[in-house]
């Protein structure tokens, strides 16, 4: 299939079920999803999701309460340091989680080819929370965060966004919620979404490694 012709098929595809399903999740077919609009949902099968609208944030819209402000000094930021750990702690703090064997297999993979990164908290050198997400051009395809300290999942996504704020980034948000609507995350048509995805998903990052960005962490 063409990529028009798949446009035009995820243009008219449902707004709030699985485009297509698939029995495998394999991670050089998560890249080119994401970079067309998709992303994975569930396993058993892999149920393969572009809703309409779509959440999007625009990283100097993001909200930053003055209340948060004195949280900053209580944590420390690390890049890269231990995603697999921070994905399984996300997975293991949360009641019903999509996180199984077969995303864990395919995150290792994407952090191997270098696509799969996390922005991480610590409190004494204990992790306890952050966000993690796939960086595809100048798209970071936000996947979860965790939090096991009040307010550490917004203060990483704040810390994220300053981050990547320079280089002209957006992040992809998936499903809105009243968590990222507070955030500044804003939906758009999903028309839009994916005529921006294309600009974005083809431009260089403008860094020449997430983890060197650490240098910029000025909280």
């Amino acid at each position: 299939m063409t990529r028009s012709k798949l446009y035009f098929e995820l243009l008219n595809a449902p707004c709030d079920a699985p485009v297509f399903i698939s029995e495998n999740l394999e991670s050089e077919f998560m890249l080119k999803a994401y970079s067309l609009g998709l992303f994975p949902w569930t396993t058993n099968p892999v149920t393969w999701w572009c809703p309409d609208p779509r959440a999007v944030l625009f990283l100097d819209e993001v909200h930053e309460p003055k209340s948060l402000r004195k949280f900053h000094k209580l944590y420390e930021t690390r890049l890269d340091e231990k995603p697999l750990e921070l994905i399984k702690l996300c997975a293991n703090t949360r009641a019903n989680t999509w996180i199984d064997k077969n995303f864990l297999k395919a995150y290792a993979e994407l952090l191997e080819q270098g696509f799969l990164h996390s922005l991480e908290l610590y409190e004494k050198d204990e992790l306890v929370g952050g966000i993690y997400g796939l960086i595809i051009g100048k798209v970071f395809f936000g996947e979860s965060m965790v939090s096991l300290r009040p307010n550490v999942s917004k203060l990483a996504m704040i810390r994220l966004c300053k981050l990547l704020k320079p280089y002209d980034f957006v992040l992809d948000c998936q499903m809105s919620s009243k968590h990222l609507e507070f955030m500044g995350a804003q939906n758009l048509a999903r028309k839009d979404f994916l005529s921006l995805l294309e600009t974005k998903v083809n431009a260089q990052s403008g860094f020449s490694a997430f983890k060197n960005l650490q240098a910029l962490d000025s909280f």
